[in-house]
């Protein structure tokens, strides 16, 4: 049985430290168990598995096992690091069971196999809305898809929700008596004068 500990996701310069400090509590980073039996069942599905997305979550569980930090993983199996995480979150609770599904009910969508392409282009540039996503989407694979059936998508297979932003209320830099005060100074020729101060002479 190979056991991966936190120790092994600290070499390479973009780790954190052994632990985290959260709240003044450290918080340890859990330990990945692989067994043989679980060993023997990644190496295969990494390749011979149906769904290419499978053979990705495989991939990642398959590096892990060999110790290499979460940086190495998605660099070499080509995912971002939050998709590192979510695959190690599922197999800690599920195991490879869970790792093997995606709750779809029916056939998998036809955005799956261009998941982990479409997932670095929206990490990198996040669209605004989820119009421009399906259009991008469609630039990017070549498959067009509605805008209900992207945002599922978005949502349940990459992890990724919609938020919700409002313009923040900048306070003016001038009040109205001030701006008024400037803009007679400047038709009496005073322009350049601060504000407060008298027309230049």
């Amino acid at each position: 049985m190979t056991q991966v500990g936190l120790e092994d996701d600290c070499s390479g310069g973009e780790d954190r430290r052994f632990t985290e400090i959260q709240f003044g509590r450290a918080r340890m980073r859990p330990r990945y168990s692989f067994p043989e039996a679980a060993i023997e069942a990644i190496a295969h599905d990494r390749y011979h598995h149906p769904d290419p997305r499978v053979q990705q979550r495989m991939e990642v569980l398959w590096l892990k096992s060999k110790r290499e930090p979460h940086w190495r993983i998605a660099e070499l199996a080509r995912v971002s690091r939050s998709t590192v995480r979510r695959t190690l979150r599922i197999y800690v609770a599920e195991g490879l069971d869970g790792v093997r599904s995606f709750g779809w009910k029916g056939q998998p969508s036809a955005l799956t196999p261009h998941a982990a392409t479409i997932e670095e282009e929206f990490r990198e540039r996040p669209p605004h809305t989820a119009h421009e996503a399906a259009r991008r989407i469609e630039e990017l694979t070549g498959v067009r898809r509605k805008v209900s059936r992207v945002r599922a998508f978005l949502k349940n297979d990459l992890g990724m929700k919609c938020l919700k932003v409002a313009p923040i209320p900048v306070p003016p830099k001038k009040t109205v008596a001030e701006h008024a005060r400037e803009q007679a100074d400047f038709l009496k020729g005073g322009a350049g004068t601060e504000v407060g101060a008298g027309p230049a002479r």
